[in-house]
């Protein structure tokens, strides 16, 4: 499994996935840190200005590991 659903992250850094997820991709309305993380993890990417989740972080969000590092579904997560 890649590094990416598994490692944990911040608060800061799973709001920013998720404001990435909601269509929130402008650079100025995320914070700085958060992004350049998700960056390293492949969870997101930079385009024409924009950040963009990657097919690794569209599968984070969808698969409810935000905050977990085993893998499984939250108990708050729905779907």
């Amino acid at each position: 499994m890649e590094r990416g659903l598994l490692a944990p992250l911040s608060p800061n850094e799973e709001n920013a996935l998720r404001r990435v997820a909601h269509g929130i991709s402008k650079p100025k309305h995320l914070r700085d840190s958060s992004v350049e993380r998700l960056k390293t993890l492949a969870l997101v990417e930079e385009q024409d200005g924009r950040i963009r989740l990657t097919r690794l972080g569209a599968q984070r969000c969808a698969d409810g590991t935000m905050g977990g590092t085993t893998g499984a579904k939250r108990p708050d997560a729905t779907a």
